[in-house]
């Protein structure tokens, strides 16, 4: 299993780089940044990376065609491979927070969703330096596009998406998926799910990259990690009772439900606590869908990793907080060692 990690998209381009480069001497396979509407733009972030790294791949999480139109995403991706000699990746998912903040999600999923990731893809995949590309879909349309720069190997593109209908969207167009915050007890549904669609689509599991997201909250100390994880715990899954019921019963996820304004804002104002939500179901939230602990729990987690491997998960992406250099050293020394 490839170890991969997700840095903080609001570091500079300067910290991406050196981020990016430590990660690349503990031998990691790929660095992610998350796209937010208020950081930096992550293709631009990638830059300095992408010059002073040699092997270690790159690229942004969750690009929506509803934010970017793929012929401008396009741009973005293959010029960003360019600068990376054929190491950029790119995860094409619905939308979400960003959408919100333009102002554009009206609904949740956006309309034509699913056709409009798989139209995207299709085009990202499509591309060439020497063919004219011309795309006519129900969502988007391309009248000509013909990158005769582009010439370096192309890049990977991942779907976004943790359950059937998108994962299996993915196994028709992209060369992986990118699931986000899947917990052990979930993941034999979505593996099966993504098992059914690469048959379907006449494709084999060996050669299709599985990754799943999930928060790194090692610390110190154990306080200070439980400080962390709860302050972030909103975004594991948004808190969606698909994640919560294997490990809470129907009241606990009902009040959880009821509180998901109280909690997005608690996760805006980087706090601990939510109101109305006792301690013990907190803790049972970063215990289930969150590595967290203190140095002492570090072999813990390498087992809970080995049965991700083991249930089908090919690479594995940290999702990093605070100090994420220390984090890097701690996965680079620790954990690296027990996948190579």
């Amino acid at each position: 299993m490839r170890i991969d990690i997700i840095l903080e998209p609001k570091a500079s381009s300067d910290a991406f780089a050196e981020l990016g480069a430590l990660a690349e001497s503990y031998g990691m396979g790929a660095v992610w940044t998350a796209n937010h509407d208020s950081a930096r733009d992550p293709f631009i972030c990638f830059t300095q990376l992408a010059r002073v790294s040699k092997k270690i791949r790159m690229g942004p999480i969750a690009i929506s065609p509803f934010e970017y139109h793929p012929l401008k995403m396009a741009n973005l991706l293959f010029a960003l491979n360019e600068i990376s000699h054929g190491r950029t990746n790119i995860v094409v998912g619905g939308g979400g927070g960003t959408l919100d903040a333009m102002g554009k999600l009206e609904e949740y999923p956006p309309p034509n969703m699913l056709k409009g990731v798989r139209e995207c893809v299709e085009i990202l995949k499509g591309v060439s330096p020497t063919k004219l590309l011309k795309h006519e879909g129900e969502v988007f349309r391309v009248k000509r596009y013909l990158p005769t720069w582009a010439t370096d190997t192309p890049p990977q593109i991942y779907v976004a998406g943790s359950r059937a209908r998108m994962l299996k969207t993915g196994t028709k167009v992209a060369d992986g998926i990118m699931m986000s915050d899947v917990t052990l007890p979930r993941l034999g549904e979505s593996i099966t799910a993504l098992r059914d669609g690469l048959v379907e689509n006449g494709r084999n599991m060996e050669d299709f990259h599985i990754n799943n997201l999930y928060a790194w909250h090692i610390k110190e100390t154990r306080e200070e990690a439980r400080d962390e994880a709860k302050r972030k715990i909103w975004v594991r899954g948004l808190l969606q009772r698909w994640y919560l019921e294997p490990f809470l019963d129907k009241e606990d996820c009902d009040l959880i439900e009821s509180k998901q304004g109280l909690f997005a804002k608690s996760y805006f104002q980087n706090i601990p606590t939510v109101p109305g939500i006792p301690d013990n179901l907190m803790d049972k939230l970063v215990d289930n869908i969150t590595l967290t602990g203190d140095m002492s729990d570090v072999d813990k987690q390498i087992e809970i990793l080995k049965e991700f491997e083991a249930g089908g998960v090919t690479e594995f992406g940290f999702r990093l907080y605070e100090n994420p250099a220390e984090s890097i050293k701690v996965i680079g020394e620790r954990i690296v060692p027990e996948f190579h």
